[in-house]
């Protein structure tokens, strides 16, 4: 039986083939006219749209950070200046979604070799530029991928702040890593470091004043931030200024009344007094008495306002301003000035002191012995707490607490530091006997050393308080008149007998010059109780006597060895004054070394 023949498959005619070929042709062209059209419409029609899209993309408005004021000296020297800085920030969730994406395609199975040694490259490429940033910004990969968890669904976040350009040069060159920001910012630094601490403050790391000069004059020196806008590319560098939107407006420069050679010593010899006696703290202040500009101004504890992890709230508080402090016998010149601008008392006047103490209920006010009959000079002399007790209850209390606020205590000195205290002066309604006697000497009245030392000043202009300033002064300033010249001479050179042989203030002379001064100790106030155990010490005085130029003030917080002023806070006065008066070229009083000088009025016990 005979196989039927196969049936060949009939070939497709030309005809069919050209119609395939026709209608796939007619499809490419329709594609390429409809990309043509669409090509042709943005461009003719929306060429504004597409641009707008295109700066959205690539020009942004950027902040242009105000350089800040310097802060210089009485003599220009830099205290604070501002570096150029970096700041670098990224997108922390696109970091991770490209991360992730990586990790898809590293771990996904291809087929195509090549693409898959390609993802891999790639992820691990994204892998080591994680380590090298993270190495560049001083911590491991581990510590930067958790600092990054922490803001994975935020869109923004600081990597490091003020860095050095060159770091962020290097950051910025890691092209794996998206979103990756560096901006220029400014950073303080202080030359001088801790020994201006206290008067120059400190900036936060936004570049805001937080302390001292840096917050009370925070507005000039800040200046103006301006803003432009310029074109970036893809790893944020700026390739063009496009143009200028707001100007910026750098921040002016301050100078301080401070002269840095007084503030080096002031604080050199405190630094070393507070650790020989072993004191908790200490405060020195020295005043042009005529133009009342603070020259120096330095505090123990003290800080570097460079290293700011370092900075505690109990370091940085300028305790000469910022403490009301009851500074005991350094208050009797101006119970002795307030007895004789009243009347009640004369320069040669002559206060019992027997039997060396007073009674006041529960309360009794003690001298070291029984002194007697002996005159105003001598009350300062040997500081007898009795005597001045007594010269303070024969004045009025409305006279007493008048004198005492025209001299500035209870009120703030307004000397341009932040925080500055008011201290604390009841009113004289509030005064009972034992308060206005207390007061005589120096108790239940709270000061700070700048309200003491200005106050002062009143002895060496003839009877004028000038107003205080940080802040350099082109010309003297207007003074109140709040003690007649006579009585203001008569109280200085009872002061000088304070630094004679046979005062307190023996250790407070001055080699050349002829010095006047009062030491000062009063217990300290604890848990509303007086500690005996528990002491400030300090001296405030002046010099030079013929021609008084400056005035000084220290005072030592709980020193434990040589705790009383004429021990602890004289000294450090001498070497102060010392350096204070050869800076400002002060003539010498013609005495010899040792000399004392003597006055009629100062009389003997009678």
């Amino acid at each position: 039986m005979k196989k039927k023949p196969t049936q060949r498959r009939k070939r497709k005619t030309p005809l069919v083939k050209h119609g395939r070929r026709s209608t796939l042709m007619l499809f490419l062209m329709l594609g390429f006219g409809l990309l043509l059209t669409r090509a042709t419409w943005l461009e003719v029609f929306q060429q504004d749209w597409l641009k707008e899209k295109s700066s959205k993309r690539q020009v942004r408005e950027v902040t242009v950070p105000a350089y800040r004021g310097m802060i210089l000296d009485r003599n220009n020297e830099p205290l604070a200046v501002s570096s150029p800085v970096a700041t670098v920030t990224c997108d922390p969730r696109k970091i991770f979604a490209r991360r992730d994406e990586l990790k898809i395609e590293y771990d996904r199975d291809y087929s195509d070799r090549a693409k898959a040694l390609l993802a891999e490259a790639n992820y691990l490429d994204f892998e080591e530029a994680l380590g090298t940033l993270a190495k560049e910004l001083g911590m491991t990969k581990s510590e930067l991928v958790n600092k990054l968890k922490r803001y994975r669904t935020k869109r923004f976040m600081y990597l490091a702040r003020h860095i050095e350009p060159e770091i962020a040069e290097r950051v910025m060159g890691l092209d794996v890593l998206p979103t990756l920001r560096s901006d220029q910012e400014y950073r303080r630094f202080y030359p001088a470091s801790e020994t201006f601490a206290h008067v120059v403050g400190f900036t936060n790391i936004d570049g805001n004043g937080t302390e001292g000069i840096e917050r009370f004059m925070n507005k000039p020196l800040a200046g103006k931030a301006g803003k432009k806008r310029v074109v970036r590319d893809r790893r944020g560098r700026v390739l063009e200024d496009v143009e200028q939107l707001e100007r910026m407006i750098p921040g002016k420069d301050v100078q301080l009344s401070i002269d840095r050679r007084i503030q080096y010593v002031a604080y050199k010899e405190l630094k070393k007094q507070v650790y020989r006696l072993q004191a908790q703290a200490g405060a020195v202040v020295v005043l042009d008495a005529y133009t009342g500009e603070i020259l120096a101004m330095a505090n123990m504890p003290a800080f570097n306002p460079n290293n700011r992890r370092s900075l505690k709230a109990w370091s940085y508080r300028n305790r000469a301003v910022t403490d009301a402090l009851e500074l005991g016998s350094t208050i009797k010149p101006f119970t002795i000035a307030a007895a004789l601008d009243s009347g009640v008392l004369r320069a040669n006047s002559y206060i019992n002191t027997s039997p060396g103490f007073m009674v006041f209920g529960e309360y009794k006010v003690r001298d070291p012995r029984d002194m007697g009959n002996i005159s105003l000079a001598k009350i300062l002399a040997k500081s007898s707490n009795v005597g001045a007790s007594k010269v303070a209850l024969k004045i009025s209390k409305r006279d007493h607490w008048m004198f005492l606020s025209r001299i500035g205590f209870g009120r703030v000195a307004e000397s341009g530091f932040a925080n500055e205290t008011a201290g604390s002066l009841l009113h004289y309604d509030a005064w009972q006997p034992v308060d206005q006697a207390s007061h005589g000497y120096g108790y239940g009245i709270g000061i700070s050393l700048l309200q003491m030392a200005h106050a002062y000043t009143i002895f060496a202009t003839g009877g004028y308080l000038y107003p205080v300033t940080i802040l350099k002064r082109s010309k003297k300033p207007e003074g109140q008149h709040v003690l007649s010249q006579k009585n203001a001479n008569a109280i200085l050179h009872m002061l000088e007998t304070v630094v004679s042989k046979d005062g307190t203030g023996g250790r407070a002379k001055v080699d050349g010059y002829r010095v006047a001064g009062k030491t000062g100790t009063a217990y300290k106030v604890i848990n509303k109780k007086y500690r005996k155990d528990k002491r400030i010490v300090s001296f405030i005085g002046l010099a030079p006597v013929t021609n008084p130029k400056v005035v000084v003030a220290v005072m030592l917080d709980e020193p434990k060895l040589d705790a009383v002023g004429g021990k602890a806070a004289a000294p450090v006065f001498s070497r102060v004054m010392a350096q204070a008066l050869r800076v400002l070229d002060a003539r010498p009083d013609n005495l010899q070394h040792g000399q004392q000088p003597q006055f009629s009025y100062l009389g003997t016990t009678q």
